[in-house]
C-alpha cells in the first residue's frame, strides 16, 4: 500500500470491499471520470504484480474478477460477504463445478449450474470443456451428459475422491470457502461439528495434533466422503500400498469412526485411515510407534547429511529435527498411496533455490531408502522451503544460495587430476566444485552444474575455462581474477581507486588519505607485499599444522577440581595472552554451552568448545586443558580433557582439527596424554 498514491489506494479497498461493486458504480462513488478509473485501475495493477500477487480483471458486465488472494490481504473490517457476492474466476469455477457434480442429490441440466454459479450457458459450456480436458488428463475421469441423466463424471470411485479432495481444499482458499461448501454440498453445521468431534477424539486416541489447515478440510473430506458412502458409491478398488494400512494404529483407532457411521466396507475403512495418516500434525511423540521411529531415524540421518554437504552446522538441530519430522510423516503416507498434491510450489522455489533444492535431495537419501524410491520433486520441495526457512533464520542462507557448481575435467592419470581438483577447491571457495572427471565421465555426467573447469577444450554449452594442471602463485591470481570477471563480472584491475576514495570521503573523515589508497591498491590485488602476508598464504596452502597449535605454551595440566566455566577460561588464557582470541569469545563459547548446549565432545571425555567466527577470534589457535579427572559440562556431558578452538574462516583449521582427531581415535595416544606427568610429554605424543 506505500507505494499506491490516494487515489489508487481507494479504489483498491472499494473494490476489495465490494466485489459485487460495478466500474459505474466505482465512477458515482469515487467521482471519477471512465477514463480515470480505467487509468487507476491500471495502477493498481502494476502494484498487485510487483508485489507478488494476481491482478484484478474487469469484466464484460462491469464488474470485476478479484483473486482471493487481493481479498484476503486488502479488506478491511467494512467488507463482509454476506452484504456482496464475490465473483469467481475461471479456475475457481471449475472447483465449483466439481463439487456440484460430485455432490448433487438430483438430476443436473445447464441451468442447475448458470443458476449456482451466476453465469450464462456459453460460458458453463466453455468451462466444461475445460474441465473436462483437466480431469481426464489429471485424474481419469471424464463428464457425461445424457438426456435422461444429465450431467455425471464418469470414472473409477477413487479417482472421484481424489477429485473431490483436490476441490474440497481449492475451494477453502476462497473467500468465504466454507460457506460455498456448506451451500453447495448442503451440509449442516450440526453435521460438520459431529465430525469435528470426531476428529478431536482420533486426535486424542493419537496423541497428535492436526496442524490448522488440515483440520480445516479434514471434516468436509470425511463428511462427504461417509455420504458417498450411504448413497452405494463404494470404491472397488484401491492402490495396493493401502493395504498396509490395516494393523497400524491409526487404522484401529479411526475403527470406532466407521463402526459409529455404519461403514463395513474394508476398503472404505482403510481409505478413511488412509486420510488420518497422510494428515499434516503439529506435534506427536516421535518414539511411540515403530514407523515413527524410522523416521526419526531418517530424518536424524537427512539434517546429518545435509550439514555435511553444505559444511554448515545447524545451531537448532532438535528444533529442526522436530520440523522435519512432522513433514516427512504425511509426506511419507501421501507418497506412499500416490496421493497428488495440487498446486505444488515447484516453480515458485526452484528458479530462487535450484542449488538449495539439489542439497536436499543428496541429503534426503535416508527418506527416499525408507519410501522405496527416490523423493518426487513436488514433495521434496517443502523439505527445500523447510531447510531454506531455518537457514535464514541461522543467518546463513546465502553462503548456501551464492554458490555455483562446477565440474573438472582432466585428461591426466587420477593423481594430477586430483591435485587440480584440490587446487581448486582452495583458489576459489565461493564455488562448488562437484567432481573431477575423465572426458568420458563428462560426456555421462548427468547432475546439473553452471561451469567447466577443463585442461582441454570441450564440446560443451556452459561456460568453460581453460586450466593447466600446476598454477604458480602468480598465475593462479590472474586466472581467479579472469574467471570471477567472466562469472561475476567484476574486473578488478579496471576499479579506479580514486572514485572508491571519493564515494568515502562523502560519508566518512579520511585521516590518510594515501595510505588508505595504498591499502584498497593491496587489498584488491591479492598481491602480498610484506614477507608476513607470504607466509600467511604459505601457511594456507600447505595447512596448519597441529604442532603449530599445541604446544608447551598453549597445553596446560591442572591437578585440582574446578568448575567447568573456569576450565574453559584457563584453557583460554594462552590464546588471549597471544591475543589468538579476545574476551568476549570465550564469553561466548561459555554462553553458548549454556545457552544452546551443543554437543561438543568428539571422543570420551574430550570437549572442543568454540564460538563463531565472527565471536573475537583473530588467528586460528587451540589451547589444552588436562583435569585430574571428569568434571560435569553444564550437567550434560563429562570431561577431563578440554579444548579451545579459534577460527577467523572456515576451512583454515580443519588440518590441525583432523589431526587432533586422529590423536583422540588412538586409545594409547589418549591413555598416555592422561597419564603424563609434564606438558612436554603431551607435545610428544601429539607430535608423533
Amino acid at each position: 500500500m506505500t507505494f499506491l498514491d490516494e487515489r489508487s489506494r481507494k479504489v483498491l479497498i472499494h473494490i476489495v470491499d465490494n466485489p459485487a461493486a460495478t466500474g459505474k458504480e466505482l465512477e458515482q462513488l469515487l467521482s471519477l471520470s471512465r477514463k480515470q478509473l480505467s487509468y487507476t485501475l491500471d495502477k493498481v495493477n502494476d502494484y498487485l504484480i510487483g508485489n507478488g500477487y494476481t491482478k484484478i480483471e474487469r469484466q464484460k458486465t462491469g464488474k470485476f474478477t478479484i483473486p482471493a488472494t487481493v481479498i484476503e490481504e486488502f479488506k478491511t473490517d467494512q467488507f463482509t460477504f454476506e452484504e456482496a457476492s464475490y465473483i469467481y474466476s475461471d479456475k475457481e469455477r471449475l472447483d465449483l463445478i466439481v463439487l456440484i457434480l460430485l455432490c448433487h442429490q438430483d438430476e443436473l441440466s445447464t441451468y442447475d449450474f448458470t443458476i449456482e454459479l451466476g453465469i450464462s450457458k456459453n460460458t458453463f459450456l466453455s468451462d466444461l470443456k475445460k474441465l473436462h480436458t483437466y480431469i481426464h488428463t489429471n485424474y481419469g475421469v471424464s463428464v457425461l451428459y445424457s438426456r435422461k441423466d444429465g450431467y455425471n463424471l464418469i470414472g473409477s470411485e477413487y479417482a472421484k475422491r481424489e477429485l473431490l479432495i483436490a476441490s474440497i481444499r481449492k475451494v477453502l482458499n476462497m473467500p468465504n470457502g466454507s460457506d460455498v461448501i456448506k451451500k453447495i454440498c448442503k451440509i449442516d453445521v450440526a453435521e460438520l461439528d459431529e465430525i469435528h468431534n470426531d476428529i478431536s477424539e482420533i486426535e486424542k486416541k493419537l496423541q497428535i495434533q492436526f496442524t490448522d489447515e488440515r483440520l480445516k478440510e479434514l471434516p468436509y473430506i470425511l463428511c462427504l466422503v461417509i455420504r458417498r458412502v450411504h448413497s452405494g458409491q463404494l470404491l472397488d478398488t484401491i492402490p495396493e500400498a493401502f493395504q498396509h494400512i490395516i494393523g497400524t494404529k491409526e487404522y484401529s483407532v479411526t475403527a470406532s469412526l466407521s463402526n459409529k457411521y455404519q461403514i463395513e466396507n474394508q476398503l472404505e475403512r482403510m481409505f478413511i485411515s488412509a486420510q488420518i495418516q497422510i494428515s499434516n500434525i503439529h506435534y506427536l511423540k516421535a518414539d511411540e510407534y515403530k514407523m515413527e521411529k524410522k523416521l526419526m531415524k531418517a530424518a536424524n540421518e537427512m539434517i546429518t547429511n545435509f550439514e555435511d554437504i553444505s559444511c554448515i552446522q545447524i545451531k537448532e538441530r532438535e528444533q529442526l529435527l522436530e520440523a522435519v519430522l512432522q513433514h516427512c510423516k504425511p509426506a511419507f503416507y501421501r507418497m506412499k498411496y500416490n496421493y497428488h498434491i495440487e498446486n505444488s510450489i515447484l516453480d515458485m522455489v526452484l528458479p530462487q533455490h535450484s542449488y538449495l533444492h539439489e542439497m536436499v535431495r543428496k541429503s534426503s537419501k535416508p527418506f527416499a531408502q525408507l519410501v522405496g524410491h527416490e523423493i518426487v520433486d513436488d514433495e521434496l520441495v517443502y523439505l527445500t522451503v523447510l531447510f531454506g526457512a531455518w537457514l535464514r533464520k541461522e543467518g546463513v542462507l546465502d553462503i548456501v544460495e551464492e554458490k555455483k557448481r562446477a565440474v573438472v575435467v582432466c585428461t591426466n592419470g587420477i593423481s594430477v587430476s586430483n591435485f587440480l581438483y584440490v587446487t581448486l577447491t582452495e583458489l576459489f571457495p565461493e564455488i562448488d566444485f562437484l567432481t573431477c572427471l575423465s572426458i568420458r565421465g563428462f560426456q555421462d555426467f548427468k547432475e546439473d552444474y553452471e561451469l567447466v573447469f577443463s585442461t582441454v577444450r570441450l564440446e560443451s554449452e556452459k561456460t568453460q575455462f581453460l586450466v593447466t594442471p600446476f598454477l604458480n602463485e602468480y598465475s593462479k591470481q590472474s586466472f581467479r581474477e579472469k574467471v570471477l570477471q567472466e562469472i561475476e563480472g567484476v574486473n578488478l584491475h579496471r576499479i579506479q581507486i580514486s572514485s572508491i576514495v571519493n564515494i568515502v570521503e562523502e560519508s566518512a573523515t579520511i585521516h590518510d588519505k594515501d595510505q588508505l589508497i595504498k591499502d584498497l591498491k593491496q587489498y584488491l590485488s591479492k598481491e602480498p607485499n610484506t614477507k608476513k602476508e607470504e607466509s600467511i598464504l604459505q601457511r594456507k596452502r600447505e595447512g596448519i599444522l597441529l604442532s603449530d597449535l599445541l604446544n608447551e605454551k598453549t597445553i596446560q595440566i591442572s591437578d585440582k577440581e574446578t568448575d567447568w566455566k573456569d576450565a574453559i577460561r584457563i584453557a583460554s588464557k594462552p590464546l588471549l595472552e597471544n591475543k589468538d582470541i579476545e574476551e568476549r569469545y570465550v564469553d561466548k563459547m561459555i554462553t553458548s554451552i549454556c545457552e544452546e548446549q551443543p554437543f561438543i565432545m568428539i571422543a570420551e571425555g574430550v570437549i572442543i568448545a568454540h564460538a563463531g567466527i565472527d565471536d573475537g577470534v583473530n588467528n586460528v589457535s587451540m589451547g589444552i586443558l588436562r583435569m585430574p579427572s571428569k568434571i560435569s559440562i553444564h550437567g550434560y556431558m563429562n570431561a577431563d580433557i578440554i579444548v579451545v578452538l579459534g577460527t577467523p574462516d572456515r576451512t583454515e583449521h580443519l588440518t590441525a582439527l583432523y589431526k587432533f582427531i586422529e590423536v583422540t581415535e588412538s586409545n594409547e595416544k589418549m591413555r598416555a596424554i592422561r597419564q603424563a606427568k609434564k606438558v612436554d610429554e603431551i607435545v610428544q605424543v601429539i607430535r608423533k
